[in-house]
């Protein structure tokens, strides 16, 4: 495992963090460029999200993506749980009856503390409370085209 969140769990939380900071309803190519993102990736995170009822999409000529009204209260294990977010620090936090010495093992219960602490942050790290300054998201974007 090279990390711990996954690098499409990391941009279904910036997809969904943009779309929050936006506010109106976007085109695919829009978070593609803003994000720096595929569009293959952009377009697999966005049907696991819209499953989720995350994001709310409209097709057609007038069509785009916006989030759901309770997004912004969504929590960051609520995004990534979506995505299919395991985290496990270790195997034996998840499965008990995989350790044998479980009623002893002073390691496990140091890796559950760890595993119950970061679930319980990202339980309260709320979607609003990480959205982007929007005059600087625009003039970065704008100022990496123009390069």
């Amino acid at each position: 495992m090279d990390s711990f969140i996954l690098r499409e769990e990391d941009y279904a939380i910036r997809i969904i963090v943009f779309l929050a900071t936006v506010g109106r309803q976007v085109k695919t190519d829009e978070i593609c460029k803003s994000l720096y993102l595929s569009r293959p990736i952009v377009v697999k995170i966005i049907n696991k999200l819209k499953s989720g009822g995350f994001i709310v999409t409209k097709t057609g000529k007038d069509g785009g993506l916006t989030i759901s009204e309770s997004t912004p209260e969504a929590s960051m294990f609520d995004i990534l749980s979506c995505m299919g977010f395991t985290g496990k620090v270790n195997a034996c936090t998840s499965d008990h009856a995989a350790c044998q010495l479980l009623p002893i093992c002073k390691i496990n219960r140091l890796f559950g503390d760890i595993q119950r602490e970061i679930e319980e942050r990202l339980k309260r790290a709320k979607i609003k409370e990480f959205l982007f300054n929007g005059n600087e998201l625009f003039t970065k974007s704008n100022s990496m085209q123009e390069v």
